[in-house]
């Protein structure tokens, strides 16, 4: 008999209590670990959703911007080759009553401000400024009031200007007093007209005219041009791609300690007539003006959560803000993270319950019974996980888990049919066996980003779909840990295909410039016609013998089609001169290459198109021009450009002579190798000419 029965059934009873207290705190923590798990897989599905809206409002942004900045970009660039224009000046300079002594006859003051209309009708008709050139409205008809030109003296006094402007430009002499006093601190500006419109003004000084004795830093006037906001501003903001959502886009500008809004709103606000505090950091409008190009999600000036990008406008003090509702953005989204975070929650009590059940019976028929339980908790563990697949199965977007030997651990349904296999191939294989060949490499180079440098990475990769070819926004994820499996990444695809297509046509809309530009040029000087075609072709089989890449020589033939535009600037009796030049005629001449850059430089191009041009008159031996750059810092493109600019220029016809044999011109390069044009250039040519590649 035991001595001691009650010590140690309290033993007992306290050894019990120990257990059931550890495994109490082990259960615990196991639900502490599962609902930190869950809580973190959820955040980082919020945070993969954002990113996916980012990426959209902002490459809608970027179009809207770059949509509204080409505009006053264009704008500026007619007028201040309009305000450059010698015969405008000449009269403006008689008009104001500088007409020569003894020489010009009563009605000469008339005589010019009847040019300088006719000059301005035919300007504002050929910029879209919402004038016929050739119409002569009656009296007793309503004149336009909304777009025009007009010329202001240098007292800011009307000289002249199209019907129904004058009314317009009182209200412009604030913009027409800072263009000349030579402050350029906005390209354009947004003010109220008449009839409660929006004007959108712009203003450029004209230049005296050179030999009149005049002040050179005083200019002669102003040459000012209206439009109309609501017909030629405000439509960009609603053109291009949109979303389903409720969206709007927004033109802000910060001024002082308020941000005003440039543009309508949905609530029916006129433009220039709501101001927000910029200091409040709740707003989604303070925030696009003080940090623009940031992604918010905050309330806007209606008291609605938003998301938004903002972007500025080149060359303007403006901002473009792009906004969503976030409400409906995100609806789906969290109705999909809801699902997930119940669906996990419910797996991790079911284990919990598994769990206790498993500790609670132990043996016998308790063991028999719990491994019934057990199957049947598997049963619906593998419902939970097929219904968690059908979830994912379901998104359009390509999601695939990748582990640290590239193997795919998870897949769903949109990226098993952008492969085109299925997802029980994908899993399990390695990406280099389930992806296709051409996205291999993008792919491949963006993990290994993401696992050298850690962070997130980003991709744009070509993928094909049949006879198509797709464009996705790829996006490399760090996932530090799932289960047993670490430094997993996850690659989600967003197919940007049509984006990718409206970056095209903008690219297309830039070639046609380009036509247009050169053929400026042709029918500026005569004995240069075709001549920016046919150096294009000649530096074109230059750098294929050279062994250019594809993205140089595009480069190189956008240079070269543009090379002489400059020539605009210079007189046409200049350029068909049939005899010698004078010393200053020369340097006159010489000049049209940094005319060239001053029209360019405001333009974007993909390459240093600009700096090609700027070099097409450089030598070796340092005697160039414009800069006198001696042989090792021209690059190569620019020595392809000047041979080709010579050779061309060599074969044909001028005013002073006739155009070269392709032998003769290629002896006449032949003496200058070495000293003004590059001898590696030279001998290119010749095996081009010899082996008829041109």
């Amino acid at each position: 008999m035991d001595p001691h029965p009650g010590g140690r059934r309290a033993t007992l009873v306290n050894a019990t209590r120990a257990s059931v207290i550890a495994a109490a705190a082990l259960l615990a923590v196991l639900v502490g670990v599962g609902a930190f798990l869950i809580t973190a897989y959820v955040g980082e599905e919020k945070q993969r959703d954002l990113l996916q809206w980012e990426t959209r409002l902002g490459l809608v942004a970027d179009t809207k911007a770059d949509a509204v900045a080409r505009l006053l970009a264009t704008d500026r660039r007619n007028l201040e080759e309009l305000a450059a224009n010698a015969s405008l000046r000449f009269y403006l300079w008689q008009a104001d009553g500088h007409a020569p002594a003894g020489g010009e006859s009563p009605g000469a003051e008339s005589g010019s401000l009847g040019y300088l209309r006719n000059l301005l009708l035919a300007a504002a008709a050929r910029y879209g400024y919402g004038t016929d050139s050739t119409a002569r409205i009656p009296a007793n008809l309503p004149q336009p009031r909304n777009a025009g030109l007009a010329i202001l003296d240098a007292g800011l006094k009307p000289v002249v200007a199209t019907p129904g402007l004058l009314d317009l430009v009182a209200g412009a002499t604030e913009v027409a007093r800072a263009a000349l006093a030579g402050q350029d601190a906005r390209v354009a500006r947004l003010m109220p007209g008449p009839d409660d419109e929006v004007m959108l003004v712009e203003a450029v000084p004209i230049a005296t005219v050179p030999g009149t004795g005049a002040d050179g830093a005083r200019p002669l006037g102003v040459l000012l041009a209206i439009r109309s906001a609501a017909t030629d501003l405000y439509p960009l903001l609603t053109r291009g791609p949109d979303f389903a959502e409720d969206s709007e886009s927004l033109l802000l500008e910060k001024r002082g300690e308020d941000v005003v809004l440039l543009s309508p709103t949905r609530d029916g606000s006129r433009p220039l007539r709501r101001t927000l505090p910029a200091g409040r950091a709740d707003l989604a409008e303070a925030a696009a003006v003080t940090a623009p190009g940031r992604f918010v999600a905050l309330d806007n000036y209606r008291g609605e959560s938003v998301l938004q990008v903002s972007r500025p406008v080149t060359g303007q003090t403006w901002v473009l803000a792009q906004q969503v509702d976030a409400a409906q953005a995100l609806s789906l989204a969290d109705e999909r993270r809801q699902f997930l975070l119940v669906a996990l929650s419910l797996l991790l009590f079911a284990v919990t319950a598994v769990v206790l059940a498993a500790w609670r019976h132990g043996s016998g028929v308790r063991a028999r019974h719990l491994a019934e339980e057990l199957a049947d908790k598997a049963d619906r563990l593998q419902q939970q996980t097929e219904l968690l697949h059908t979830i994912s199965d379901s998104l359009d977007v390509p999601t695939i888990l990748v582990s640290t030997d590239n193997q795919v651990i998870f897949t769903n349904q949109a990226a098993a049919a952008a492969a085109a296999t299925t997802i029980k191939a994908m899993q399990g294989g390695t990406l280099t066996g389930v992806l296709p060949q051409a996205v291999q490499a993008d792919i491949l180079d963006g993990l290994a980003q993401v696992r050298q440098h850690g962070g997130r990475a980003q991709r744009l990769v070509p993928w094909p779909a049949g006879e198509n070819t797709r464009s996705f926004h790829a996006s490399f994820i760090p996932v530090h840990r799932i289960g047993e499996q670490r430094d997993l990444v996850l690659l989600v695809l967003s197919d940007v295909s049509a984006i990718q297509q409206a970056n095209e046509r903008n690219t297309d809309m830039l070639r046609r410039l380009v036509l247009t530009l050169v053929s400026v040029v042709d029918r500026h000087d005569p004995y240069s016609a075709n001549h920016a075609q046919r150096m294009t072709e000649v530096a074109d089989a230059l750098a294929r013998e050279l062994d250019f890449s594809d993205p140089e020589r595009s480069t190189l033939g956008l240079a070269a089609s543009l090379a002489n535009i400059g020539k605009i600037m210079i007189p046409v009796e200049l350029l068909t001169r049939a005899g010698p030049l004078a010393p200053e005629e020369q340097e006159t001449l010489q000049k049209h290459v940094d005319h060239g850059l001053e029209l360019l430089r405001g333009l974007q191009f993909d390459g240093p198109v600009v700096d090609i041009i700027a070099q097409k008159q450089e030598r070796p031996d340092g005697r160039g021009y414009p800069r006198g750059l001696a042989a090792d810092r021209i690059t190569l493109a620019g020595q392809v450009l000047a041979v080709a600019n010579a050779f061309v220029a060599l074969l044909s016809p001028r005013a002073w002579r006739q155009g070269l044999s392709v032998q003769g011109a290629l002896d006449e390069l032949m003496r200058g190798a070495g000293s003004q044009f590059d001898r590696r250039v030279i001998a290119a040519l010749f095996h081009v000419v010899e082996n008829r590649k041109l």
